[in-house]
């Protein structure tokens, strides 16, 4: 004790005045009682839409539902023994109510599911895109509903036995939650088991637990696909009889990014956001489907020779692509990059990531926009001596960030949103930037075929397509990436544009007949890779005329 502290002591002593001033005690918990807090504070606190749900599903029936609630109660406190004992229990703790909260913001804000497709886009997010979701909302909901809580949960005294009792007492307490809440399960097994598969979004809003699941299963795809060996495809491959060696093939296949269907102006839409299109010799499909709800899915399964209901992931790692397909046959396979990445497919091919130093206008708001790709183009155009595919992974219309899409002078719609947290945004705003990313689409698509257009000595083509659709708030939905079984049609339906030059239209026999059958054939994304072969020409017994575009003007062996 020090000189001033013992006077102090002395005086107050002597006086009989000063307080006396009791340490503050922390409030104590066993750590069974600890779990129970976490466990109700999770699911009081970040599964709205679960509980939603679960009385929509079971409301009329009042015992399974009291069931229901008994057995996630004690399977949630389960997961918060599940991971944690002793001096790694709160840290357990404190994760879990961090993952709940970040989930938790999304899917009330916007809607989204933390599925494994949703784990998968995550893995593959670029920086860029990623900065665009970090916005202050989410980091006040997270101080707010995450970092306070957890706060409390490391302040918290935790009441200890001995290192063998709680040795015992740990898994012996996580067996009784277990077996209390399979067991309240088990008691109305017949309804619960036909509710689960029938209504699968009930446990995929289930938080933390269903995102924590999902990423522990991509995982261990990732790692199970990752010893899988490459199988070759196409490689037969050869060039047909149609196109000829004195006009060179320059075919660009667009993939577009969150571009739907019913607001593409070919389609009816009331706003004209196609003008420039409709100006061209364009091929429009109106009814096309995509093969996912995200660009982790949907792009490597178009580049996939496996349609949609045979596409997975394992296989599409394991299995040669179109672009390898291609070069099989001889072409020269380019691939430009505007956007996230190209998810491996384009591994074996020249790659070009586009930035500034290819036109540094298009590139002025730190990102660029899709008019990057012109300017090359035209230089690509004017140079091949070889028949050429060249893919451009637009950026499209890719949210949130919608006004980054397109320069300002080419705002058509206005008021317009230009903020990536909706909730400061009207409905119509987040609308008419939406639209004006499509009308800047239009306008790069039409300056490609002009492009492609102006050079009679080559045979020149475009197809483009757009990956997956976009919610624009209709049923309190946002952005896109919802499961497939539960996704809105705006998601998964998306335009599709081909031009041909008029040595094409000839070579494949396309007459006003032909563009009216595929204008309102009910196509998919099963279509392109088959599609890109026959604008090819390349002949190979893994193209299938089926679902060749170009079969369905000039039927061909």
């Amino acid at each position: 004790m020090d000189l001033h502290s013992a006077l102090h002591d002395t005086v107050c002593a002597r006086q009989h005045s000063c307080p006396v001033t009791m340490p503050m005690k922390r409030p104590a918990f066993s750590p069974l009682a600890l779990s129970a807090l976490v466990a109700l504070y999770l699911l009081a606190a970040f599964n709205a839409g679960f509980w939603r749900t679960a009385v929509l599903l079971f409301g009329d029936r009042p015992v399974t539902l009291a069931l229901f609630v008994i057995a996630i109660a004690a399977l949630t406190v389960f997961l918060t023994l599940l991971g944690g004992f002793r001096w790694l229990h709160r840290a357990w703790l404190v994760f879990l109510i961090l993952c709940g909260t970040g989930a938790s913001f999304y899917a009330d804000r916007l809607g989204v599911i933390i599925d494994q497709d949703m784990i998968q886009n995550l893995f593959n997010t670029q920086p860029a895109e990623a900065g665009h979701m970090l916005t202050p909302a989410l980091a006040g909901f997270v101080v707010i509903w995450g970092v306070l809580p957890s706060a409390l949960v490391v302040a918290v005294r935790v009441r200890r036995k001995r290192v063998l009792v709680d040795l015992l007492l740990w898994p012996l307490s996580a067996a009784v939650a277990a077996v209390i809440g399979l067991g309240a399960l088990m008691m109305d097994y017949q309804s619960f088991s036909s509710t689960f598969r029938q209504h699968r979004e009930l446990m995929s809003q289930f938080l933390p637990a269903a995102p924590m699941n999902d990423a522990l299963r991509y995982l261990a795809r990732v790692n199970a696909a990752a010893a899988l060996p490459m199988v070759p495809l196409g490689l037969d491959a050869t060039r047909g009889h149609i196109l000829t060696a004195e006009r060179p093939l320059l075919l660009v296949l667009v993939i577009g990014e969150t571009a739907r269907a019913q607001n593409w102006g070919l389609n009816g839409y009331a706003r004209d956001t196609t003008p420039e299109l409709r100006d061209r010799e364009v091929i429009n499909f109106t009814d096309v489907t995509s093969c996912g709800t995200s660009t982790a899915i949907s792009v490597p399964c178009l580049f996939s020779v496996y349609g949609q209901n045979d596409y997975s992931y394992e296989r599409r790692l394991s299995t040669e692509n179109l672009l390898d397909v291609l070069s099989h046959a001889g072409l020269d396979v380019l691939w430009w990059e505007n956007n996230a990445g190209h998810y491996g497919i384009a591994d074996r091919v020249l790659f070009r990531q586009m930035t500034a130093a290819d036109d540094a206008e298009a590139c002025v708001m730190g990102e660029c926009t899709d008019a990057v790709f012109l300017r090359p183009l035209t230089d690509l155009a004017a140079t091949i001596t070889r028949d050429t595919v060249v893919v451009l992974h637009s950026i499209g219309s890719h949210g949130p960030a919608y006004s980054l899409r397109y320069p300002p002078t080419r705002e058509v719609f206005s008021p317009a949103c230009g903020d990536v947290d909706f909730q400061h945004c009207t409905p119509d705003a987040i609308i008419n930037a939406y639209d004006n990313t499509l009308a800047f689409t239009d306008h790069v698509l039409a300056q490609i075929t002009d492009i492609l257009g102006a050079h009679s000595q080559l045979s020149t083509a475009m197809l483009y397509v757009s990956d997956h659709g976009e919610s624009l708030g209709e049923n309190g939905l946002y952005l896109h990436g919802s499961p497939w079984f539960m996704a809105p049609e705006v998601q998964t339906r998306v335009p599709m544009v081909m031009w041909l030059s008029p040595a094409l239209q000839t070579a494949f026999g396309v007459d006003q007949a032909c563009r009216d059958r595929l204008t309102w054939a009910a196509l998919s994304h099963d279509w392109i890779f088959h599609t890109v072969l026959g604008l090819a020409d390349v002949a190979t017994n893994v193209r299938d005329p089926a679902l060749d575009l170009t079969a369905l003007c000039a039927p061909r062996g």
